[in-house]
Parts: structure tokens; C-alpha cells; sequence
């Protein structure tokens, strides 16, 4: 395909981008962050220079809060946000030197702060949330947000023109005001979150004094000097106050397309130099931020309507990795620009790549925020598919002496990551899979038409085995007999997990699958089935069973399903779980069988019970591992990684393969 449109180049105000690619920016990288002082670190600028290095045209920082005595806030005693310093101008001139030199332009994005979105934990910590007016905390509805006085908005509006003197100073080609996802900035915007009487609130243009006033203080600092956009919702997406809603049609309480369309036309009039459209916000964040289960190019259909109303550049967002749909969208000029986020995590070499056409090498996004689950869970942030992301110069391909011969039993996730790497760096690798293909647990994940991502990482892999001309033995379930035949330096035991099995009274097993059987095609059942276990898995499967018309009920032992995921998935199974009316027992235990009837221990410590047809066993997964500890009886050196050393997610499998087999 010609992918001609993506590297054209665009003007956006005064500054010329070299072709139609920005990496949207994101917050997550807090490793990125001094924890004291909210300032920089180095690691940001090789994050960010590795993009630049990648091809992208245009960078969009994460934001930065202009000021923190108004909007101040804490979480686990780390500043979330960067606070944007004038002592930390030598790191922000040193990334726009290095992504100039790559042909990158560079625009810093700038917030007021959360308001009534501020984290639960800083509120706990006594934090006081604020708003446009008095309206409850998303996090903690019972705490009522204070109003901002004006004077403190207007301190606010002066922090953006004193902070615009920093950018310029430091080098940045321009500024994204933060103004989507419900922050406070769209707080002000938005009616249903501003009730005030004042010149900030009342009618549209009332409502949007806070940015007009913003992008006037800006231009009284630097004047022309730097290119302002916008960022903001197409459509919220909320049905009610504190309700977000999947359905399109379903009645807006939020702001519609209808108003955004109108917004378009009045930040056009009030100077700004171009706009960027997502949707969602905090109650509806799966637009926001959209999932695995979300469609390619799910919010075209809204930039596109806003492009049509106004003549500066229109940046769309929203899973637009495919570079054929990223190329259709600026071809039918639906958009200007294409902003990829996670995309040119998982890959910064998405641009080059494109234009090399080089598609099938592109390692693509599979859409499970675990880069944002980790960062809002205070841990050590980085991509699923890409350890490289957030590690850059600090995980590297170190050099080898002299090739080891290595064998690598097992085909799944974290046996063809080692292969991959260990043939890259020179090694001599055989991979020896017990079944007539790779994959692992990958496969099965990837065939729900719900979990569709995961099926380019299966093709990704797929190409990296023939790119790299990889020795694979299929149909080989590798004992310790092999020892005789071919000695190996090295073994790295990747034999995957299986499904523990459910113990249950009176229980009929030619009635009873596991979750990959299921999916698999391997077993099936019908009638009435309940679902054992209400984690990812079980839920997806219950979701994948009842769109074709299968009825299932869920029965999850703890008191929550879908857990360990970003809010933003786990949100979106909740509500597709909901929409399909699938009954779930949480705190519950399955207790015992008797002919067609389950009985339920339920959270109310009482027994229920329920006709049945069939029941699918989704309670984990436990390590298959003999082989490891029978070669390190013989001495052998040996490495075990994947779900054979812990069932868990494929970013632990890529990780374990990555730290060991860069190093080895």
C-alpha cells in the first residue's frame, strides 16, 4: 500500500512537521519524574529521543502543571504530573536538540490539574479536591470538590503565560493545552460540571473564558513565537452523572458532538492554531483510553465532524495503529494528523517502518494497558510487548563472546521472545515445541473477535521466527533422552502452565471444560453454563460465549471480577457484562452438583441454587516445570521463565525472556 498521505508534511501554525505523525502524549511514565519535586529525569529525554529516532513528525509531551499551590496534590507521596520548572530547562532544551535532530518537532502539553478527577489516595492524604464548582469527587462522590474563586482561576490563567516563557526559553516548537477527559480545564468547559454564575460559567462562551483567557496569556508572553493547540472530547459519553455508557445513541448529559462541533469554531475564532479530538472521560474512560475491545479508528467518526467545521489542522486519536486505516482516514480527510499513543510504545519505529514498508515488522499495540495499570498501581512502568519502552539505554543487547548453543523447549510467548533475542545478539538457537505450531495460551487469547489485537502480536511473531530463520522442531516434547543426542550449553524452559482443574462434589466431567478448551474449539457445550471463576479470562469468556447466544452465569470466589487490569479494560468488561445480562455471583463458592442443579454458597452466606447445563473452569492456571528442575539435577545450565516459572500475563513472559536473554 502507498502510504503517501501519512508523510506529508503540515503546518500547524508557524511550525512545519515533517509528515502527519505525532506520538500522542501520555502520563504514565512516572518513572520519568523526581518524586520531590515533580521535575524531569533523563530518562525522559531517551524515552522521547527514541521516538524521534523512530520517525515520528511531531512529539506531544505528557502534561505538565503550570503551577502547584492552587491545584496542589500528592499520590503515595510521588507527584503524579511533572511540574513544569525553569530549573529543569538544561533537560527540556537537551530533548528538543536531540529531536531536532532527528526532524521531530516538539510540543509540551500543559494542565491546570485534575480538580474534581484527583486521585482517592491524595484526597485520603487530606488533599483538597477542587472544581469549577461544587460537585462530588469522582473517586470519593461523598467529598464535595470547593469551588475555585476567581481569583484563583485568574491565577491560574497568569501560570499559563508565565509557564509559555519556559517552553519558549527551552526550545519546544509549541503547547497542547490540556483541556479533555474531564480535568479541570474541561471541568470549566463542560455544564453538567460548571454551574457557575460568574464570567468563568453560564453559557458556552462563559464556560469557555478558562481556555480563551489560557491562549490570551499565552500570546501576551511569546506572542507568535510558539504554535498553541487544543485537546479536548468530542463526546463524553456520559448517560448520567457518574455513568459513562458504551452505546453511541444512548442520551448525553455530557458534552454531545453537536456542541463540540460549535467549540471547533469558537477556539478557531479565539486563535488557536489547531485541535486534537479523543472522547471519554474519567466515568467513560474506555473511550478515553480504548482497550483491546474497542474497534480500530473508533473515534474517526468525531474528529472527522469537527474537521468539517473549522479550517485549522485536526489531530485524531484513538487505536489508529493500522497503518491502512491511519492512511485512509487523512486520504478521505476525515483528519489531519494521526496521534499514536501506545502504538510508538510498543514500537517508535512504527513511522519507519511505514515508510520503509516494512508493516509486518511493526510490533503493534495489543491494547491491554498494562503501561497504564502499572503506573496507577505505583509500580515500574513499561510496555508489555516492549521492555525496551521506559528503559531506554539502561536494557540493551549486550555483546557476546562467542555463540552459545541454546536450547528453548516451548514455542509460547516468553520460548519465541528468547529465541528472537538470543539470534539477534548471535547465538545458535533450536526451539523445540511439543505441538504442530507456536503460540502457546497466546493462541487461544487472541481468537475471541473481542481480543482481536492480540492476534498481530501472534503475526508478529510469527514473521520475527521467519525473519530471523529460527530452528524450530515441531511435534517435540523434549525429555531428558535429548541430552544423549545433542549437548546444549544452554536450556531455557519455557513449558507454559495448564488449567488446575475445579474439585467439586457430584461433578460430571464430560459436562466440564477449562476456558481454553472452550475457546479453542476443543470441547464444546451446551445449554445453561456457569462460568467458575470471574477473573479476565472467565469474564471474557462469558462475554465471547453470550454475544453468539450462549447463556452462562458467573461464580467468582472473591469479591470483584476482572481484577489486576487497567480501570479502562475493567471497566469496559463491567459494562459489556451488564449489557449482556450476565448474572454474576461474586464472593460465592460452587459447592456441589446434583444432576442439572449447582449449588451456590453466595456472599450472603446463604446456599442457592442453579439449573445447569455445563461448567467451564476458568480458576487459573498452575506451572508445568518437571523438566527445569530434573536438568538442574544433572547439572545443567538451565533458565525458567513464562508461566513455568509463574502463571501470569504476557508482559511478565516478555519481560523474563527480555531481562535474561539480553544479558546471556
Amino acid at each position: 500500500m502507498d502510504y503517501k498521505n501519512l508523510f506529508k508534511p503540515i503546518k500547524i501554525g508557524k511550525t512545519y512537521v515533517k509528515n502527519r505523525i505525532a506520538l500522542a502524549p501520555m502520563n504514565d511514565l512516572h518513572q520519568f519524574y523526581n518524586p520531590e519535586e515533580g521535575t524531569i529525569n533523563r530518562r525522559w529525554v531517551d524515552y522521547f529521543t527514541e521516538r524521534a529516532k523512530g520517525g515520528v513528525g511531531l512529539i506531544i509531551t505528557g502534561a505538565f502543571k503550570v503551577e502547584d499551590e492552587i491545584t496542589r496534590f500528592r499520590q503515595n507521596d510521588i507527584n503524579i504530573w511533572a511540574l513544569l520548572k525553569r530549573k529543569s530547562i538544561q533537560n527540556y532544551s537537551e530533548l528538543n536538540k536531540y529531536a531536532h535532530t532527528y526532524g521531530a518537532k516538539v510540543f509540551i502539553q500543559l494542565t491546570a490539574g485534575p480538580g474534581r478527577v484527583m486521585s482517592g489516595l491524595s484526597i485520603d492524604q487530606g488533599f483538597e479536591p477542587i472544581s469549577a464548582s461544587a460537585t462530588p469527587a469522582f473517586f470519593r462522590p461523598e467529598t464535595i470538590c470547593r469551588p475555585l474563586e476567581i481569583r484563583e482561576v485568574d491565577k491560574l490563567v497568569d501560570a499559563f503565560g508565565k509557564a509559555a516563557e519556559i517552553v519558549r526559553d527551552a526550545g519546544f516548537d509549541g503547547i497542547e493545552v490540556h483541556g479533555h477527559e474531564g480535568y479541570l480545564i474541561d471541568q470549566f468547559v463542560t455544564k453538567i460540571w460548571n454551574k457557575r454564575k460568574d464570567k468563568y460559567g453560564g453559557d458556552l462562551d462563559g464556560r469557555l473564558t478558562f481556555p480563551k483567557n489560557i491562549l490570551k496569556a499565552i500570546r501576551n508572553a511569546v506572542g507568535d513565537e510558539l504554535t498553541v493547540i487544543y485537546r479536548y472530547g468530542g463526546k463524553h459519553f456520559l448517560k448520567d452523572f457518574n455513568t459513562g455508557t458504551l452505546k453511541v445513541d444512548e442520551i448525553e448529559v455530557g458534552r454531545d458532538l453537536e456542541e463540540s462541533i460549535e467549540i471547533a469554531k469558537r477556539l478557531e475564532a479565539a486563535g488557536y492554531d489547531g485541535l486534537h479530538i479523543d472522547c471519554g472521560c474519567y466515568e467513560s474512560v474506555y473511550w478515553a483510553h480504548p482497550p483491546t475491545y474497542m474497534p480500530e479508528g473508533v473515534l474517526l467518526d468525531y474528529s472527522s465532524s469537527i474537521k468539517k467545521a473549522v479550517n485549522i489542522p485536526v489531530i485524531g486519536v484513538g487505536k489508529l495503529g493500522n497503518p491502512a486505516i491511519a492512511e485512509s482516514a487523512l486520504a478521505e480527510n476525515k483528519i489531519d494528523m494521526i496521534a499514536l499513543g501506545r502504538d510508538l510504545l510498543s514500537d517508535p519505529e512504527w513511522p519507519n517502518k511505514v515508510f520503509l514498508g516494512k508493516e509486518k515488522e511493526i510490533r503493534r499495540c495489543i491494547g491491554c494497558h498494562e503501561c497504564m495499570y502499572l503506573a496507577e498501581t505505583g509500580k515500574y512502568l513499561t510496555c508489555a510487548v516492549n521492555p525496551f519502552c521506559g528503559n531506554e539505554n539502561i536494557v540493551t543487547f549486550k555483546e557476546i563472546d562467542s555463540p552459545k548453543n541454546v536450547a528453548i523447549i516451548g514455542g509460547g510467548v516468553a520460548g519465541m521472545e528468547s529465541a528472537r533475542i538470543l539470534k539477534i545478539r548471535g547465538h545458535n538457537v533450536q526451539v523445540f515445541e511439543k505441538k504442530d505450531h507456536l503460540g502457546g495460551h497466546l493462541l487461544p487469547a487472541a481468537r475471541p473477535e473481542i481480543k482481536s489485537d492480540l492476534r498481530y502480536l501472534v503475526d508478529w511473531y510469527e514473521h520475527e521466527m521467519k525473519k530471523h530463520k529460527i530452528d524450530i522442531h515441531f511435534n517435540k516434547n523434549f525429555t531428558l533422552d535429548e541430552l544423549d543426542d545433542e549437548e546444549f550449553d544452554v536450556y531455557i524452559v519455557a513449558t507454559g502452565s495448564e488449567a488446575i482443574e475445579l474439585n467439586v462434589r457430584g461433578i460430571d466431567k464430560s459436562k466440564v471444560a477449562s476456558s481454553i478448551e472452550i475457546i479453542n474449539g476443543e470441547k464444546k457445550l451446551t445449554g445453561r453454563l456457569a462460568i467458575i471463576g470471574g477473573g479476565v479470562e472467565g469474564c471474557e469468556t462469558a462475554i465471547s460465549l453470550a454475544s453468539k447466544g450462549q447463556e452462562v452465569i458467573i461464580i467468582e470466589k472473591l469479591k470483584d471480577v476482572a481484577r489486576g487490569i487497567h480501570r479502562a479494560n475493567k471497566a469496559m468488561i463491567l459494562e459489556m457484562l451488564k449489557e449482556l445480562s450476565i448474572p454474576i455471583y461474586t464472593s460465592a463458592t460452587a459447592m456441589e452438583v446434583n444432576g442439572d442443579e449447582l449449588k451456590i454458597y453466595n456472599q450472603k452466606s446463604e446456599v442457592v441454587t442453579e439449573k445447569i447445563d455445563g461448567i467451564v473452569v476458568s480458576i487459573g492456571m498452575k506451572p508445568v516445570n518437571k523438566l527445569y528442575y530434573d536438568l538442574i539435577e544433572r547439572g545443567k545450565v538451565a533458565h525458567l521463565i513464562g508461566d513455568g516459572y509463574k502463571p501470569g500475563k504476557i508482559a511478565d513472559a516478555v519481560w523474563q525472556a527480555t531481562m535474561l536473554c539480553t544479558e546471556l
